[in-house]
C-alpha cells in the first residue's frame, strides 16, 4: 500500500512540474521589407522580411504570396514551430506575364484551437 501510494505521490509531482507555456493571445508582425506599394520588376525577387513577437507560445505561422490579378498562389512557405517569436526572410522571382498586384500575407497561429493574428500587404510587379 505504501508502495503505491509514493507511486501516485512521485507520478503527481512529475505531472504538475512539467513545464506548461501560456499560449499566446496576440501576436506583433512586423515586415521589414517589402514596403506597402513596392514595385518588383521582371526577374527581380521579392524579398519578404520581418518579425513575429508573440505574448506567449505561438503555434506556427504561413507566408504567402497571392497574385490578385488571377488569384493564384505564386509563392508559399510555413512554419509549425512552436516559440515566442519568429523571424522569416523569404525570396520570390517575379516571373508575371501581366503587370499584377502581389498580396503579402503573414498568418500567426496563436493557439491549438485556430485562432490566428495576420498581416497583409500589397505591392506592384510588373511584366517583362
Amino acid at each position: 500500500m505504501k508502495k503505491l501510494l509514493y507511486s501516485l505521490i512521485l507520478i503527481s509531482l512529475f505531472a504538475f512540474s512539467c513545464e506548461k507555456h501560456t499560449e499566446a493571445s496576440t501576436a506583433t508582425i512586423n515586415f521589414i521589407e517589402p514596403i506597402i506599394g513596392d514595385t518588383i520588376a521582371f526577374g527581380e525577387e521579392l524579398h519578404c522580411e520581418g518579425t513575429v513577437l508573440g505574448n506567449g507560445k505561438l503555434h506556427g505561422y504561413t507566408l504567402t504570396m497571392v497574385n490578385l490579378l488571377n488569384n493564384q498562389t505564386v509563392y508559399s512557405t510555413s512554419s509549425s514551430a512552436h516559440a515566442e517569436s519568429y523571424v522569416f526572410h523569404e525570396h520570390w522571382v517575379n516571373n508575371v506575364t501581366d503587370t499584377a498586384t502581389i498580396k503579402v500575407l503573414l498568418e500567426v497561429e496563436l493557439d491549438h484551437d485556430g485562432n490566428k493574428s495576420a498581416k497583409e500587404l500589397n505591392v506592384v510587379c510588373l511584366p517583362n
